[in-house]
């Protein structure tokens, strides 16, 4: 059985932040390997490759990193468990019928980042429900009680939930200061999985750091977000999209020689966000 996940942390849990790096799992099993066609290159495409190194200063600054060990092309953590693919799963079940579901890109994947068909044969419902009981809903599970202790313990919960992005995004902007894409793309559903107290101070912290970044589009937050973002109950959820031409070779999925530039950036920003405060304090306090 593949690991599920590694934490920087080990109980008791005290924490100040959570950071959570779903798609970076690059340990793929020999039976998975097994049930496709393609090589392990092609099955990498869909991967956040390397987002949890970059993330892994989290440590020095009292902030827990959650990271899934196995691949996001073996089982999508930012999807609903009823996103399962009626064209790749076979007999009795039920599933939610998303563009994205449709697409090949639901909970267990049917097509990788480079748009090719992961499997050779079709799976059998009660071999995908047993993958989501093995490792879907125990990380869910874990990332849950991360932020009921989180709010137990401080009154409130904030999770940055981080992925990485291609660098040709083909944007449009209408600020003239974005005629490139940009380096960091901060999600929080248009508003709703977070303060906008919250948004507006990680935006500035990026900022700071000299990082161009724009807010919700074309990512405003996946199932995660939206899932766990409850700004109303003190759980404040964003999701922060790093531009891959930052720090890899996409073409190869290799680290490029700005990587360990852009994780010295980076231990700056997150020792920043691990102190962050999801709301005005002086507004709290009326």
């Amino acid at each position: 059985m593949i690991k599920i996940f590694d934490t920087n942390f080990r109980p008791p849990y005290k924490f100040n932040a959570i950071f959570n790096s779903p798609h970076s799992g690059s340990i793929y099993s020999k039976e998975f390997l097994e049930s496709t066609n393609l090589e392990i290159f092609d099955l990498r495409t869909s991967e956040d490759a390397f987002v949890g190194e970059l993330f892994s200063p989290t440590k020095f600054f009292n902030c827990l990193l959650m990271e899934a060990k196995f691949p996001r092309t073996f089982v999508d953590l930012n999807r609903s468990h009823l996103e399962l693919d009626p064209y790749l799963i076979s007999g009795d079940f039920r599933f939610d019928k998303t563009a994205r579901n449709m697409a090949g890109m639901g909970v267990i994947p049917r097509i990788t980042g480079n748009g090719k068909e992961i499997y050779s044969n079709i799976i059998i419902a009660e071999d995908a429900k047993e993958r989501l009981k093995q490792y879907y809903f125990p990380y869910h599970r874990f990332l849950g009680d991360l932020l009921i202790e989180s709010k137990r313990r401080l009154g409130y919960a904030v999770l940055f939930d981080c992925h990485s992005m291609p660098s040709k995004l083909n944007l449009e902007f209408n600020s003239s200061k974005c005629n490139n894409n940009p380096d960091i793309i901060l999600g929080d559903l248009n508003g709703t999985s977070c303060s906008s107290f919250l948004t507006n101070t990680v935006n500035s912290i990026f900022e700071k750091y000299n990082f161009l970044v724009t807010k919700n589009h074309p990512f405003s937050g996946g199932y995660i977000t939206k899932k766990y973002g409850d700004p109303a109950n003190d759980i404040h959820v964003i999701q922060i999209e790093i531009n891959k031409k930052l720090y890899m070779d996409e073409k190869n999925i290799k680290r490029n020689n700005n990587f360990e530039n852009l994780r010295i950036k980076l231990t700056s920003v997150i020792e920043e966000l691990s102190n962050i405060y999801p709301i005005e304090k002086n507004i709290a306090a009326e």
